[in-house]
Protein backbone atom coordinates (compact mmCIF):
# COMPACT_ATOMS: atom_id res chain seq x y z
CA UNK A 1 0.00 0.00 0.00
CA UNK A 2 1.28 3.20 -1.22
CA UNK A 3 1.21 6.18 1.42
CA UNK A 4 1.16 9.73 -0.42
CA UNK A 5 1.31 12.91 0.97
CA UNK A 6 -0.02 16.01 -0.39
CA UNK A 7 1.98 18.67 -1.50
CA UNK A 8 0.62 21.58 0.54
CA UNK A 9 1.09 19.83 3.82
CA UNK A 10 4.46 18.84 3.06
CA UNK A 11 4.71 22.41 2.42
CA UNK A 12 3.48 23.63 5.83
CA UNK A 13 5.44 20.93 8.01
CA UNK A 14 8.61 22.20 6.18
CA UNK A 15 8.05 25.91 6.41
CA UNK A 16 7.14 25.19 10.26
CA UNK A 17 10.22 22.75 10.72
CA UNK A 18 12.14 25.89 8.89
CA UNK A 19 11.61 28.87 11.86
CA UNK A 20 12.18 26.21 14.13
CA UNK A 21 14.94 25.45 13.37
CA UNK A 22 16.15 29.01 12.77
CA UNK A 23 15.28 29.68 16.47
CA UNK A 24 16.95 26.69 17.32
CA UNK A 25 20.33 27.93 15.97
CA UNK A 26 20.74 30.99 17.74
CA UNK A 27 18.63 30.07 21.24
CA UNK A 28 19.78 29.31 24.43
CA UNK A 29 20.01 26.29 26.37
CA UNK A 30 18.89 24.40 22.96
CA UNK A 31 21.99 25.59 21.17
CA UNK A 32 25.77 25.04 21.74
CA UNK A 33 26.85 22.07 23.74
CA UNK A 34 23.76 22.48 26.27
CA UNK A 35 21.64 19.79 23.98
CA UNK A 36 23.57 17.46 21.76
CA UNK A 37 22.80 17.96 17.96
CA UNK A 38 20.67 14.53 17.25
CA UNK A 39 18.61 15.82 20.56
CA UNK A 40 17.59 18.99 18.93
CA UNK A 41 16.71 17.55 15.43
CA UNK A 42 14.37 14.82 17.12
CA UNK A 43 13.40 17.82 19.59
CA UNK A 44 12.66 20.02 16.60
CA UNK A 45 10.98 17.19 14.84
CA UNK A 46 8.19 16.30 16.96
CA UNK A 47 7.53 19.56 17.91
CA UNK A 48 7.22 20.85 14.40
CA UNK A 49 4.85 17.46 14.09
CA UNK A 50 2.64 19.24 17.06
CA UNK A 51 2.71 22.60 16.41
CA UNK A 52 1.37 22.22 12.59
CA UNK A 53 -2.17 21.05 12.91
CA UNK A 54 -2.82 24.24 15.37
CA UNK A 55 -1.26 26.92 13.32
CA UNK A 56 -2.65 28.66 10.65
CA UNK A 57 -1.23 28.10 7.35
CA UNK A 58 -3.68 28.37 4.76
CA UNK A 59 -2.56 31.18 3.25
CA UNK A 60 0.55 29.12 1.34
CA UNK A 61 0.03 28.77 -1.96
CA UNK A 62 -0.68 25.13 -2.73
CA UNK A 63 1.95 24.40 -5.21
CA UNK A 64 5.01 27.17 -5.40
CA UNK A 65 7.50 27.67 -7.15
CA UNK A 66 10.90 26.56 -6.29
CA UNK A 67 12.12 29.95 -6.06
CA UNK A 68 9.47 31.16 -4.07
CA UNK A 69 9.73 28.08 -1.66
CA UNK A 70 13.57 29.25 -1.00
CA UNK A 71 12.82 32.32 -0.67
CA UNK A 72 10.03 31.38 1.95
CA UNK A 73 12.56 29.16 3.49
CA UNK A 74 15.38 31.93 4.31
CA UNK A 75 13.29 34.53 5.33
CA UNK A 76 11.72 31.47 7.84
CA UNK A 77 15.34 30.48 8.91
CA UNK A 78 16.47 34.43 9.18
CA UNK A 79 13.11 35.35 11.34
CA UNK A 80 13.99 32.01 13.87
CA UNK A 81 17.60 33.20 14.11
CA UNK A 82 16.22 37.14 15.49
CA UNK A 83 13.99 35.61 17.49
CA UNK A 84 16.89 33.15 19.55
CA UNK A 85 19.49 35.59 18.69
CA UNK A 86 17.23 38.18 21.47
CA UNK A 87 17.58 35.91 24.17
CA UNK A 88 21.37 35.03 23.69
CA UNK A 89 22.15 38.66 24.22
CA UNK A 90 21.35 38.38 27.38
CA UNK A 91 23.12 35.45 28.72
CA UNK A 92 26.00 37.20 26.64
CA UNK A 93 25.75 40.13 28.77
CA UNK A 94 25.53 37.65 32.15
CA UNK A 95 28.81 36.27 30.58
CA UNK A 96 30.32 39.32 30.08
CA UNK A 97 29.73 40.37 33.58
CA UNK A 98 31.47 37.32 34.48
CA UNK A 99 34.09 38.43 32.88
CA UNK A 100 34.29 42.07 34.25
CA UNK A 101 34.05 40.41 37.71
CA UNK A 102 37.01 38.29 36.89
CA UNK A 103 39.16 40.64 35.67
CA UNK A 104 38.53 43.15 38.99
CA UNK A 105 39.36 40.86 41.46
CA UNK A 106 41.95 38.69 40.01
CA UNK A 107 40.52 35.65 38.50
CA UNK A 108 41.10 36.30 34.93
CA UNK A 109 43.57 33.70 34.30
CA UNK A 110 40.99 30.88 36.02
CA UNK A 111 39.09 29.70 33.04
CA UNK A 112 37.05 26.99 32.19
CA UNK A 113 35.67 25.61 28.74
CA UNK A 114 32.25 26.84 27.59
CA UNK A 115 30.24 23.93 26.41
CA UNK A 116 28.25 26.32 24.25
CA UNK A 117 30.81 28.05 22.76
CA UNK A 118 33.83 25.51 23.44
CA UNK A 119 35.87 28.48 24.01
CA UNK A 120 38.06 29.63 27.31
CA UNK A 121 36.03 31.41 29.91
CA UNK A 122 36.20 32.92 33.10
CA UNK A 123 35.57 31.04 36.33
CA UNK A 124 32.22 33.75 37.23
CA UNK A 125 31.27 33.99 33.64
CA UNK A 126 30.98 30.18 34.05
CA UNK A 127 28.70 30.36 37.40
CA UNK A 128 26.93 33.24 35.95
CA UNK A 129 25.51 31.88 33.00
CA UNK A 130 24.51 28.33 34.85
CA UNK A 131 22.73 30.76 37.21
CA UNK A 132 20.61 32.24 34.16
CA UNK A 133 19.74 29.59 32.75
CA UNK A 134 18.75 27.54 35.72
CA UNK A 135 16.00 30.48 36.15
CA UNK A 136 15.31 30.75 32.45
CA UNK A 137 14.40 27.10 32.84
CA UNK A 138 12.29 27.21 36.33
CA UNK A 139 10.37 30.05 34.45
CA UNK A 140 9.61 27.84 31.65
CA UNK A 141 11.88 30.41 30.03
CA UNK A 142 11.67 27.87 26.70
CA UNK A 143 8.40 27.52 25.97
CA UNK A 144 8.97 31.22 25.14
CA UNK A 145 9.99 30.38 21.48
CA UNK A 146 7.21 28.03 21.15
CA UNK A 147 5.03 30.64 22.05
CA UNK A 148 6.54 32.65 19.34
CA UNK A 149 6.24 30.29 16.64
CA UNK A 150 2.48 29.76 17.39
CA UNK A 151 2.00 33.31 17.81
CA UNK A 152 4.06 34.42 14.49
CA UNK A 153 2.01 32.16 12.60
CA UNK A 154 -0.92 33.87 14.04
CA UNK A 155 -0.19 37.49 12.95
CA UNK A 156 2.64 37.40 10.84
CA UNK A 157 1.87 35.49 7.09
CA UNK A 158 4.93 32.69 5.83
CA UNK A 159 7.32 34.88 3.69
CA UNK A 160 5.40 38.20 5.64
CA UNK A 161 8.97 38.64 7.48
CA UNK A 162 10.53 41.90 6.14
CA UNK A 163 14.57 42.67 7.41
CA UNK A 164 14.28 46.07 7.50
CA UNK A 165 15.94 49.45 8.67
CA UNK A 166 13.77 49.26 12.01
CA UNK A 167 14.37 45.67 12.68
CA UNK A 168 18.61 46.08 12.50
CA UNK A 169 18.03 49.38 14.67
CA UNK A 170 16.36 46.66 16.93
CA UNK A 171 19.03 44.07 16.81
CA UNK A 172 21.77 46.51 17.31
CA UNK A 173 19.49 47.56 20.17
CA UNK A 174 19.96 44.09 21.53
CA UNK A 175 23.79 43.99 21.12
CA UNK A 176 23.85 46.86 22.98
CA UNK A 177 22.32 45.47 25.42
CA UNK A 178 25.10 42.89 25.94
CA UNK A 179 27.27 46.12 27.72
CA UNK A 180 24.32 47.27 30.07
CA UNK A 181 23.38 44.21 30.92
CA UNK A 182 27.07 43.04 31.79
CA UNK A 183 27.97 46.51 33.96
CA UNK A 184 24.49 46.55 35.60
CA UNK A 185 25.16 42.97 36.61
CA UNK A 186 29.01 43.83 37.32
CA UNK A 187 28.44 47.69 38.82
CA UNK A 188 28.54 46.96 42.43
CA UNK A 189 31.82 45.46 42.31
CA UNK A 190 33.59 47.82 39.72
CA UNK A 191 32.81 50.51 42.48
CA UNK A 192 34.11 48.68 45.10
CA UNK A 193 37.36 47.72 43.58
CA UNK A 194 37.71 51.28 42.51
CA UNK A 195 37.28 52.32 45.95
CA UNK A 196 40.27 49.50 47.04
CA UNK A 197 42.22 50.65 44.44
CA UNK A 198 42.18 54.08 45.79
CA UNK A 199 42.36 53.05 49.18
CA UNK A 200 45.47 50.99 48.48
CA UNK A 201 47.39 53.58 46.68
CA UNK A 202 46.27 55.86 49.56
CA UNK A 203 48.55 53.60 52.06
CA UNK A 204 50.93 53.35 49.11
CA UNK A 205 51.78 56.96 49.35
CA UNK A 206 51.73 57.04 53.02
CA UNK A 207 53.60 53.78 53.86
CA UNK A 208 55.86 53.11 51.30
CA UNK A 209 57.63 50.27 53.07
CA UNK A 210 54.36 48.75 52.39
CA UNK A 211 54.00 46.24 49.46
CA UNK A 212 51.23 46.93 47.86
CA UNK A 213 50.83 43.91 45.71
CA UNK A 214 50.99 41.95 48.57
CA UNK A 215 48.13 43.24 50.12
CA UNK A 216 46.19 44.59 47.62
CA UNK A 217 45.47 41.44 45.57
CA UNK A 218 43.98 39.79 48.88
CA UNK A 219 41.67 42.95 50.01
CA UNK A 220 40.23 42.17 46.28
CA UNK A 221 39.31 39.37 46.72
CA UNK A 222 38.14 39.49 50.21
CA UNK A 223 36.38 42.77 48.97
CA UNK A 224 35.30 41.11 45.33
CA UNK A 225 33.72 37.89 47.02
CA UNK A 226 31.44 39.71 49.88
CA UNK A 227 30.18 42.09 47.42
CA UNK A 228 29.24 39.38 44.94
CA UNK A 229 27.93 37.26 47.95
CA UNK A 230 24.99 40.32 48.16
CA UNK A 231 24.61 40.60 44.66
CA UNK A 232 23.87 36.81 44.28
CA UNK A 233 20.80 37.55 46.94
CA UNK A 234 19.18 40.49 44.20
CA UNK A 235 20.70 38.78 40.67
CA UNK A 236 17.84 36.33 40.28
CA UNK A 237 15.49 39.04 40.59
CA UNK A 238 16.38 41.00 38.16
CA UNK A 239 17.34 38.45 35.76
CA UNK A 240 13.41 37.80 36.41
CA UNK A 241 12.82 40.68 35.33
CA UNK A 242 15.01 40.40 31.96
CA UNK A 243 13.78 37.79 30.88
CA UNK A 244 10.29 39.02 31.31
CA UNK A 245 11.07 41.76 29.04
CA UNK A 246 12.59 38.73 26.84
CA UNK A 247 9.20 37.39 26.71
CA UNK A 248 7.57 40.87 25.90
CA UNK A 249 10.36 41.88 22.92
CA UNK A 250 9.70 38.17 21.47
CA UNK A 251 5.94 38.49 21.43
CA UNK A 252 6.32 41.87 19.66
CA UNK A 253 8.85 40.11 17.15
CA UNK A 254 6.70 37.51 16.52
CA UNK A 255 3.45 39.31 16.04
CA UNK A 256 5.63 41.85 13.87
CA UNK A 257 5.87 44.60 15.95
Amino acid sequence: MDIQFPIAEVIRFVIVLTRLSGIMLAAPFFTGGYMPYHIRVVFTFFATLALVPALPLGNIPADPGLGSLVVILLLEVVFGVVIGFTALCIFAGVQLAGQVIAFNIGFAMINLIDPQTQVNMPIFSFILNYIALLLFILINGHHFFLMAVYDSFSTLPVGGFVFDGALLNQIVGFTASIFVIGVKIAGPIIVVIIVVDFIIGIIGRSAPQIHVLVVGMPLKIIAGFAVLSVSLYFLPRYLESLFMTLSRTIRALSIGG
